[in-house]
């Protein structure tokens, strides 16, 4: 995997990292049979993969110790959401893309940061791999896309905002993505870490199923932001960790 670009460190220090062997194979396993006996989520991401759970929780689950073996990986984070998303043949995932259309409730939404961890080794094309983008132009153009997301989910709350054209990405962009994207080798148990604010995408699997555990960490000390809390509320994106952040943060919202 090639190096970081130095200027990655102020804005996103964790991004693009992998760590090696983040589950263990007991751990693996036991979280495999906990998630493969959860039923398909409502949500429209099982209209994209073949099986999507939108918060399962399992992190919570004292036998697995996944909360403890991330505070000892990012002691300065804590998790605050799951996904558990099986990818195969038939589903076509997601193209480049990032994270803010259901977690932009952060006052600084690109401080959250994923771990990504396959269940299945995704070690060569074919395999379901993800694939993240570096390149400082493909940044710059992620956070014209946060700033756009973020100017929706503000409308939605308060509808005198005035409206502002939708983000496309053009085909030239998409191509710039697409060459300069980094696609790590991972073993079952590994991790990805990326910021939530750039662009990522999933890579096609050729047969056989891809099984993938995601989180998203959010520093200990992050801030929420009550206008767009509101606003996923009302559209019904992650409600459980909405309405939890809501009665935290902003009961009188409630």
């Amino acid at each position: 995997m090639p190096a970081r670009p130095d200027f990655l460190d102020n804005l996103s220090p964790h991004h693009g990292k992998v760590v090696r062997g983040v589950l263990s194979p007991e751990t693996q396993t036991a979280l495999a049979a906990k998630l493969d006996a959860m039923p398909n989520g409502q949500t429209w991401y099982a209209d994209i993969y073949t099986k999507a759970i939108y918060g399962p929780m399992v992190f919570r689950d004292p036998d697995l110790n996944i909360a403890d073996t991330i505070e000892a990986l990012l002691p300065d984070y804590r998790i605050l959401a799951d996904l558990y998303l099986e990818k195969t043949p038939e589903d076509q995932g997601f193209p480049f893309h990032t994270d803010f259309d259901s977690i932009g409730f952060m006052e600084r939404p690109e401080d959250m940061l994923t771990v990504w961890i396959p269940l299945t080794p995704v070690k060569e094309a074919g395999s379901g791999q993800l694939s993240i983008v570096m390149e400082e132009g493909a940044v710059r153009l992620s956070l014209i896309r946060e700033a756009n997301q973020l100017h929706s989910l503000v409308r939605i709350a308060d509808p005198s905002v005035p409206e502002h054209p939708p983000f496309q990405i053009t085909q030239q962009e998409y191509d710039y993505m697409e060459k300069g994207k980094v696609t790590p080798a991972l073993d079952a148990g590994d991790a990805l870490l990326f910021c939530n604010a750039f662009f990522h995408k999933s890579e096609d699997v050729y047969q056989g199923k891809r099984a993938a555990y995601i989180m998203r960490l959010v520093p200990k000390d992050a801030k929420f932001s009550k206008t767009r809390l509101l606003a996923l509320r009302k559209l019904g994106q992650n409600l459980a960790v909405v309405e939890e952040l809501l009665k935290t943060h902003y009961p009188e919202a409630l």
